[in-house]
């Protein structure tokens, strides 16, 4: 089994039992070059992520955000403030990730350092990190992102706004904050789905 294995299967034991085997296993990457600790986290793995980092796993500008290590964003852009651009390897910025993992101080700093509201991901979904903290239910951050100047009814890949995630999240809190800076419950995406449509039976 490898590391990356171990994680998709959500199992810490035996992600240990590969990195006391191998201690190369803790730079492991997917098929897209995602590193192993990150992906863990996509996979809401983070004992997984906190074994990978205690076994020496790099922990780069990205991880920094998604884990909300706040000092360590400000050491990173402090020595490298271009880092602010740049893209993981599935193709968000540090902005997204912060906003995706539920990170406002980190989210909040980044803004303060002059990070885009409005930059795309360069992946299929082409969200921007709206969509990313709406998809994550977190309503403080996609309120700091509106107030960061990103239109409310912002679309991604297949005209899908914020809204129309929070409608089918049934996220109230985001929706609220959503539609006090304009956001439109029937503003249809690409195929016809309007958020209004997405919400959850009652």
């Amino acid at each position: 089994m490898t590391a990356i294995e171990a994680i998709r299967s959500g199992d810490l034991e035996a992600l240990k039992a590969v990195l006391a085997a191998d201690a190369a296993a803790v730079d492991e990457r997917d098929e897209s070059g995602v590193p192993a600790a990150m992906l863990a986290l996509y996979f809401r793995q983070r004992a997984c992520a906190d074994a990978l980092i205690e076994a020496g796993a790099a922990v780069d500008l990205p991880l920094a955000c998604a884990l909300g290590m706040t000092e360590e964003v400000v050491r990173f852009l402090d020595a490298g403030p271009e880092l602010l651009a740049q893209r993981t390897a599935d193709g968000w910025t540090p902005l997204h990730l912060a906003a995706f993992f539920g990170q406002p101080a980190v989210a909040g700093f980044l803004l303060s350092r002059g990070a885009d509201p409005l930059a795309r991901a360069t992946n299929k979904m082409e969200n921007l990190p709206i969509h990313a903290a709406a998809a994550a239910r977190q309503a403080a951050i996609v309120e700091m992102l509106l107030e960061a100047g990103t239109p409310a009814n912002a679309r991604q890949h297949g005209g899908y706004t914020a809204l129309h995630s929070a409608a089918q999240n049934g996220d109230q809190a985001t929706m609220n904050v959503l539609l006090l800076h304009g956001g439109d419950m029937n503003l249809a995406s690409d195929d016809g789905k309007t958020p209004a449509q997405l919400l959850p039976a009652a």
